[in-house]
């Protein structure tokens, strides 16, 4: 007789009410010579089975100890290791010939090798048995020859709530130089398929006993809910007893019920979803799976999930071969990207015309192979809006109509690591001015977690730029989100902020969205673009998605994606600009060479020389304006080495004119004379040379 299932802790109370009715209840049975019935009054209190009273004094809990001390003797001799495989749990022998009672999910199926460590380190060997899986009950036996400790097992009678017991078994694993761990409680409840007491238990010790302080197993233990050291689950001694000869003869029980994601409910859809599956393709990029892709135009267009593509994109479809594939269109709200195949001849994909979202319909989901769906479920809410998840600073504001002053900075936040203090006061976000406490955070709110975002801040006087990168919200209820998506299938990575979606309960991987949802008619009625939580799949309804296609098509919604990675270019740019500059500075390297020109200090040399130095007097004119801008002309040349100018530079034919005028301006060489007191300015010499291609100049327009 299969056992019922574990009912939710929602429903104790009401099943509280019907197991402490006796099954035999109701009016005799009405004969000719009995008078007739009277009229039944509910039953007594004492038909309901009694719970055992808590001790009243010391001498009673003395009592107890006694009792529990010869109850430990007695079962931790017997209480063992049990190892299958990877796993690791506890058992208790109950027969001398080796029998061992443990948990069904230990066992996992019969026949399999197992280690049975006793408290004194002693390894022997057996085999798994049958299992019970409904009421979680296994069964293993020594395979070594021996007689073995073993602990009786309690036969018929009720456990009544408030029994004091004892959990042993293993927490967390066998550890070395500790035996079997006891932990000490009473039953809390006791229904068909479980017993629930407050011995707490833990991974590891499934498959150890329960046990009263008769010292016999009324229990095994299963399994526990988390967070609550109340809640520890047994399975009842009556699960062995009924099915015992069944479970020696490693017989698997279970009441097995095909869910809806079965094979024999998947097979219903196959027809369903053959048209539609055609249309599905597999995308993958760098050689792995990222989503699934829907055709929408047979000359190769494929709609897919955008955030999952990075570098070379391929499109695997039906008949196995793989295209490149090349983005065309990207529509960021939606997250849909537009991919082009070389292909024709694709099938089109079946639109529903007047796609109706109704709660409760069927929908399915195909794959690539020409197979039953990947999974099935049903609208579960009206098409809706689904907001960002937002990014947060981690600070405390002011008023709300006054400057955005910080009032508090979260400890470990955002804020902090960025900097920023109490009393600082933010004017800009990204540049933008920021007026309010409700700018600021209606600002803020418009970015996603890991998103850095530029401060404008006044503290004091000083007025400072901040760059924070903004974190997650952190709450008891996030965590508690996070940690159930945490489980597979997972979520996406983008899985919020969507114009319009469909949501429904179809249990996708992340790597299934991007491809067709269908309901019962094989209409298309959507694509799945997001596996948002443990309990939602959201969709892309069809007729949002046919609005968009010729946009993306067109390339009217280009991926802009190109266009930041081009900014960081430019920015090394100015850095060898920036390296040029320091190499004038060895200008002052090119001091030395007029250096040696002072060591041939006979007049007629520099007399030459001189002739451009009094010129500069008219330089001054242009000193302002052509001097700055002549400077940085012969820098980059400069770059050159500075000997091999001469020869490039015009200079030195131009030094030959200066001959000439020298001796036809003899008359003029009390003219240098005046100069020769700037004759100590030879020093700057690296000024002079560019300062004489200028005087140059005004010699044919000044003489």
């Amino acid at each position: 007789m299969p056992r019922k299932p574990l009912l939710k802790p929602l429903a104790y109370g009401l099943l509280i009410l019907w197991a402490l009715v006796p099954v035999a209840v109701g009016p005799p049975v009405a004969r000719a010579a009995d008078p007739p019935p009277k009229v039944q009054s509910p039953p007594p209190a004492a038909a309901v089975p009694a719970v055992v009273p808590a001790p009243k004094d010391v001498a009673e809990l003395k009592a107890i100890e006694e009792k529990v001390k010869q109850v430990v003797a007695r079962v931790v001799p017997c209480t063992v290791a049990v190892r299958i495989g990877p796993s690791q749990g506890s058992g208790v022998i109950v027969s001398k010939d080796g029998y061992v009672l443990t948990a069904g999910h230990l066992i996992g199926k019969p026949g399999q090798p197992v280690s049975f460590i006793f408290p004194d380190g002693k390894t022997l060997k057996g085999t798994t048995l049958g299992l019970n899986q409904d009421a979680d009950a296994g069964l293993a036996r020594i395979t070594d020859k021996g007689d073995w400790p073993f602990v009786e097992m309690r036969k018929g009678g009720t456990i009544q709530r408030g029994t004091w017991c004892l959990a042993v078994g293993h927490p967390l694993g066998l550890q070395e130089e500790r035996p079997p761990v006891v932990r000490f409680g009473r039953v809390l409840q006791v229904r068909e398929s479980f017993i629930q007491s407050d011995c707490t238990i833990v991974a590891g010790d499934s498959g150890g006993p329960l046990v009263d302080l008769e010292g016999r197993v009324i229990g095994i233990n299963s399994r526990i809910t988390a967070g609550m050291t109340t809640m520890n689950f047994h399975v009842p001694i009556d699960a062995f007893h009924e099915s015992w000869d069944r479970l020696v003869k490693s017989e698997v029980l279970h009441a097995h019920v095909d869910g809806k994601d079965s094979a024999p409910v998947k097979g219903l859809f196959r027809q369903v979803v053959a048209e539609a599956g055609r249309c599905v393709v597999r995308v993958r990029c760098e050689g792995r799976d990222v989503a699934l892709g829907t055709i929408v135009g047979p000359d190769g267009w494929v709609l897919t999930k955008a955030s999952q593509l990075t570098g070379r994109v391929v499109c695997r479809t039906r008949d196995g071969q793989e295209r490149e594939a090349r983005l065309v269109g990207v529509h960021e709200g939606f997250d849909l990207a537009m991919l082009k195949i070389e292909a024709t001849g694709l099938p089109r994909i079946s639109w529903a015309g007047q796609a109706k979202y109704e709660v409760g319909q069927w929908v399915a989901t195909p794959g690539l192979e020409d197979a039953p769906p990947l999974a099935l479920g049903v609208v579960g809410a009206p098409p809706r809006r689904i907001p960002a998840i937002s990014g947060v600073l981690g600070i405390v504001l002011g008023e709300p109509e006054s400057p955005a002053r910080i009032r508090e900075v979260t400890r470990d936040s955002p804020a902090q690591k960025a900097g920023l203090q109490q009393d600082d006061v933010v004017t800009h976000l990204n540049d933008k001015p920021v007026a309010s406490r409700d700018e600021l955070i209606q600002a803020i709110k418009r970015f996603r977690p890991g998103k850095s975002v530029r401060l404008t801040v006044k503290r004091g006087d000083k007025v400072l730029q901040i760059v924070a990168t903004l974190g997650k919200l952190d709450t008891p209820a996030s965590k508690k989100r996070d940690m159930q998506n945490l489980a597979p299938p997972g979520v996406s990575e983008r899985h919020d902020d969507f114009p319009k979606v469909l949501q429904h309960d179809t249990v996708l991987v992340p790597t299934d969205c991007g491809g067709p949802l269908v309901d019962l008619s094989g209409q298309v009625i959507g694509m799945n673009i997001a596996r948002a939580g443990r309990t939602e799949t959201y969709a892309v309804p069809t007729d949002v998605l046919l609005t968009l296609l010729y946009d993306m098509i067109s390339g009217r919604l280009a991926p802009p994606k190109p266009e930041p990675k081009a900014e960081p270019k430019p920015e090394p740019k100015p850095e060898p600009k920036a390296t040029p500059k320091p190499e004038p500075k060895p200008e002052p390297k090119a001091g030395p060479k007029p250096e040696p020109k002072p060591e041939p200090k006979p007049e007629p040399k520099p007399e030459p020389k001189a002739t451009p130095k009094p010129e500069p007097k008219p330089g001054p004119k242009p000193e302002a304006k052509p001097e700055p801008k002549v400077e940085p002309k012969p820098e980059p040349p400069k770059a050159e080495p500075p000997k091999a100018e001469p020869p490039k530079k015009p200079e030195p034919p131009k030094a030959e004119p200066p001959k000439q005028p020298a001796q036809k301006a003899e008359p003029a060489k009390p003219a240098p004379a005046k100069p020769e007191p700037p004759k100590p300015e030879p020093p700057k010499p690296g000024p002079a040379k560019p300062e004489a291609p200028k005087p140059e100049a005004p010699k044919p327009g000044g003489r």
